[in-house]
């Protein structure tokens, strides 16, 4: 699911010719609208890079809406640098990034793929993640990403 058009024609353009997975469907629509997913309906939700783009408690709350009870959410995320360790840290990156490029050939991302710094700094993303999903994994990653996984323990939803 995208809410950019784009992003759903690229993605679907990736697809190898009759070999279109039955179980993947390419929706157009915002996980923020709470009318545009079943909520509590599904077993695993994933957002990659896209959690930064909204308040994170109005993320937050919209995508554990979506996890079925018995559900996981994985939120692959992005933070900013905020201390000197978190600026050293990033720096221990930056040899990845630079290979990374190189393999892609220079390129970003795909054209037209919105982009936007993260507003929080790696502390209060940690902190407000712990609190808003007790239980959940934060694992700070390579390429300024972090990880966040939260199983959904409860009976009838988030």
């Amino acid at each position: 699911m995208d809410r950019s058009p784009e992003m759903i024609r690229q993605a679907r353009a990736r697809q190898p010719a009759g070999r279109h997975p039955g179980n993947v469907v390419f929706v157009e629509a915002d996980y923020l609208d709470d009318t545009a997913l079943a909520p509590g309906a599904y077993d695993f939700v994933s957002a990659v890079a896209v959690v930064h783009h909204a308040p994170f408690v109005t993320a937050i709350d919209a995508l554990t809406g979506l996890v079925a009870p018995g559900g996981r959410l994985v939120v692959v995320g992005m933070a900013r640098n905020e201390t000197v360790l978190d600026r050293v840290i990033s720096g221990c990156g930056l040899p990845a990034s630079l290979a990374y490029a190189r393999l892609r050939g220079g390129r970003r991302g795909p054209a037209g793929m919105p982009m936007e710094d993260s507003a929080m700094h790696w502390g209060e993303v940690r902190g407000a993640a712990r609190r808003l999903l007790p239980g959940c994994r934060f694992r700070r990653r390579l390429l300024w990403r972090y990880t966040l996984v939260w199983d959904n323990t409860r009976e009838s939803g988030p």
